[in-house]
């Protein structure tokens, strides 16, 4: 007897270029078996017909550091129930307490990794408090003894180089930690919202594999330069700069990512910068919710599925076991419905955009446990 079977779904890969109509067998943690009517006795069984059957979904940015600081919301409540089952925390900690959220995340069934902040005391709070960005606080010593121990745990350096945060520092926060990242052989994760300097710029400073978060602001400078996207921005993605969405409450504008859109400037990975103020909110509200978003200003499914599949995985670090589907990887798998219904999303700017379609959970599954499943599961279809 196997643990589960996901039957009759409509299995699709865009990574692994899988489409097909039939089951997946999951044993011990593992996919064991793919195909159309397999023959296999299971302990649990999911009903999957009428409904796509993908990747796990991984939200690269989110703040999970539940009861640690203002923003963080619960791991497993927030995410699971939505289709996701690995995330990685957008700096919420430094290295003065990121041993209290890794510790809560070992009591969670989501996979999670975290950025570690520059800040030693992470990202505390949005607006009301900014955290202290000073290279000259930094204490190397303790960043070196951090990626020692938990360097599979931490994903790289987070850092807000917003005005409101780094005031009269200008750039030198940014400068010192592309230099801290380098002595770690990390890479850093840039805020650029409402930046001291032109979007351009920014991203002159930015390596291979580092990422820009929030690449459809609206805060002051953008990745617009006029009518076009900024020519420093443009080569930032030719030498391998990661572009994240990291949509958030009030970092996402929706004339501002359609515009870029229409001009094939997409994101690289799909993420919500989830915290307890946008959670269940019409401007952020998930995941799923994100993703719909993107389809209606203009993104492809397979485009959308992609930044929270294969390229999300890569950037969480487990490119090959995570964000596919395949024989022998881990049960990460998530149920979708695509259904033709009209929503309507806003931004804080009050710009709306409608959707014909949405992507609403069915199932999750973690290292082969259903941990989430709807009803809809049940219905004769």
């Amino acid at each position: 007897m196997i643990d589960l079977m996901i039957k009759n779904g409509r299995i699709y890969d865009p990574g692994q270029k899988t489409d097909f109509i039939g089951d997946i067998a999951v044993h011990r943690g593992k996919i064991i078996a793919m195909g159309p009517d397999l023959n296999m006795e299971p302990e649990k069984e999911v009903n999957a017909k009428g409904f796509y059957v993908v990747p796990g979904l991984i939200d690269v940015h989110t703040h999970i550091n539940w009861l640690g600081n203002y923003i963080g919301m619960p791991a497993d409540l927030a995410c699971i129930p939505m289709g996701v089952t690995a995330t990685i925390d957008a700096g919420s900690s430094g290295v003065s307490n990121y041993r209290s959220l890794l510790r809560y995340t070992d009591t969670c069934e989501m996979k999670t990794k975290i950025m570690l902040h520059a800040s030693a005391g992470g990202q505390i709070m949005t607006k009301q408090y900014s955290e202290n960005v000073d290279p000259g606080v930094w204490n190397l010593d303790l960043f070196e003894r951090a990626f020692e121990e938990f360097g599979d745990r931490i994903v790289g350096i987070k850092l807000r180089i917003s005005k409101n945060v780094v005031h009269e520092l200008g750039m030198r926060p940014l400068e010192e930690v592309v230099r801290l990242a380098e002595h770690l052989h990390t890479r850093i994760f840039i805020h650029p919202t409402d930046p001291p300097v032109p979007m351009g710029t920014v991203a002159s400073y930015l390596r291979k594999g580092d990422v820009m978060c929030h690449m459809y602001h609206k805060e002051g400078f953008t990745i617009f330069n006029g009518d076009e996207v900024e020519e420093e921005v443009k080569n930032a993605r030719k030498r391998g700069v990661i572009f994240d969405v990291s949509q958030g409450k009030g970092n996402f504008s929706i004339r501002l990512a359609e515009k870029a859109v229409k001009m094939g400037f997409l994101p690289d990975t799909v993420s919500t910068d989830l915290n307890i103020e946008n959670w269940n909110s019409p401007l952020d509200f998930s995941l799923l919710m994100t993703m719909s978003k993107l389809m209606a200003l203009g993104m492809e499914f397979d485009d959308v599925l992609k930044g929270v599949t294969v390229n999300a995985a890569e950037l969480y670090g487990t490119s090959g076991d995570m964000g596919a589907l395949k024989v022998g990887t881990c049960a990460d798998i998530t149920v979708l419905s695509l259904e033709n219904q009209k929503i309507e999303f806003t931004d804080k700017y009050n710009d709306k955009v409608m959707g014909e379609r949405i992507l609403k959970p069915i199932a999750t599954v973690i290292d082969g446990k259903l941990l989430y499943c709807s009803s809809d599961t049940l219905a004769v279809r």
